[in-house]
């Protein structure tokens, strides 16, 4: 059972849903932006301001230039802080991130610190420095997944409260696989009952909150085979009205053998069929095709 890798995986839904990313966090930037015109991530002039930037460390950042509604510019740096990754000079680091962009681009900076692991106390939320008369304070925003109540994020209209809830659920569950197939199976029924028949989500959005639920809490094989089959047929019917996208998880390749296997039977049944009419024994149709004698009867019946 393999680790996710929680910087991808944030970094990958914040970029999937970021109008519903930036209301969550900050409903008065959202209101200030003018969603008529496209967002654009930049990837490039984020390499060249973030300390360390080859790093693989702080590829889960992002850096957004959005267009308000009075005209203006106005960029947005998000940084997710990993599981465990702390650093003594955090703050530092988000300062450098600041003074950077404005060094280099003249910008303006909304900045934002995620922090997705289980240690609810640290909340570092300002750089400061002094030497004699000189002082530099920066403040920026910060948010703490671990301080998140289950209750708040349920009712939330929001879909990206599901993804800081599987977040919450993942940092809950992380030595106890029993708790992620509770919390996992929680999330799928949320996600495939209530919210589509609240259609509180819009369709698209659904896929990509699944593929997200589906990384963040990874169970061993034998317990996403145990959920996979009690939620299959909710899937299955709900998956193929928002056209779910599930090649590369473990339900995708469970469906995919399951129909596989169906195929092969089926293709049994057919050469058994051709062999009845040909008036080959039941012994040798079992012989050739690996169906039982029952199976077979059946089919001359």
């Amino acid at each position: 059972m393999n680790n996710p890798d929680y910087d991808y995986l944030w970094k990958d839904v914040i970029t999937s849903l970021f109008e519903e990313f930036l209301l969550f966090f900050s409903p008065d930037l959202y209101e200030r932006v003018d969603f008529s015109v496209q967002h654009e991530f930049l990837e490039q002039e984020l390499l060249t301001i973030i300390p360390d930037s080859n790093s693989n460390k702080r590829t889960s950042d992002k850096l957004v230039k959005l267009h308000l509604k009075d005209g203006n510019e106005q960029w947005v740096y998000i940084h997710i802080e990993v599981q465990g990754d702390y650093r003594k000079d955090f703050p530092k680091r988000m300062f450098q991130s600041f003074y950077r962009i404005m060094d280099l681009y003249d910008q303006p900076v909304y900045a934002i610190a995620l922090f997705t692991d289980e240690r609810a106390s640290y909340n570092k939320n300002q750089y400061y420095y002094e030497f004699l008369e000189t002082k530099v304070t920066y403040h920026y925003n910060t948010f703490r997944i671990a301080s998140q109540t289950e209750t708040t994020l349920l009712q939330s209209q929001n879909p990206f409260a599901l993804a800081i809830l599987a977040g919450l659920y993942a940092i809950k569950s992380k030595k106890n696989k029993d708790m992620k197939y509770h919390f996992k199976r929680h999330l799928m029924r949320i996600l495939f009952q209530d919210k589509m028949k609240e259609d509180s989500i819009k369709r698209e959005n659904i896929s990509k909150l699944f593929l997200f639920i589906d990384k963040i809490i990874i169970m061993p094989y034998e317990q996403e085979i145990a959920l996979i089959q009690e939620i299959e047929l909710l899937v299955e019917k709900e998956g193929s009205v928002v056209g779910l996208s599930i090649e590369d998880t473990v339900l995708g390749q469970y469906l995919l053998n399951k129909a596989r296997e169906k195929a092969k039977i089926e293709e049994r049944q057919e050469v058994a069929e051709k062999l009845i009419k040909l008036n080959v024994s039941v012994e040798t149709i079992i012989e050739a095709t690996g169906l039982s004698k029952e199976e077979v009867e059946k089919l001359k019946d």
